[in-house]
């Protein structure tokens, strides 16, 4: 076996994780009880996915100019699914979507104006 099978089985490997973590992502968002669970499982599942496949894809086609477009690629993935589910998750409660009942502790009411702090 030579060291280009080697990191091909490892491209393979990554590409393989991602496209896992994204289907065990999709069974929450019908599986979690409601949306700030959803939309943490696709936050997650985004970030970490689609780096992986990305990675997963560098692996198999190695490059110094697809090694930057990678590195690219995977920090701005990280950096919006995170900005982009707490966004969601923020639109959500500030339109009153009510949290689901496992949900025993609602430190974002502390920040809401004009509402009963107990």
């Amino acid at each position: 076996m030579e060291f280009t099978d080697i990191i091909e089985a490892a491209g393979l490997l990554c590409i393989f994780l991602g496209i896992a973590t994204i289907v065990i992502s999709a069974i929450g968002l019908f599986k979690l009880p409601d949306l700030y669970l959803r939309a943490s499982a696709v936050g997650t599942s985004a970030g970490l996915g689609v780096a992986s496949i990305v990675l997963g894809a560098l692996l198999m086609d190695f490059s110094g100019l697809n090694l930057l477009k990678a590195v690219i690629a995977i920090i701005a993935q990280l950096l919006t699914s995170a900005v982009g589910s707490m966004a969601i998750a923020r639109a959500g409660y500030l339109n009153n979507a009510l949290p689901a009942e496992i949900t025993h502790i609602d430190e974002l009411r502390l920040t809401r104006r004009g509402e009963n702090r107990s």
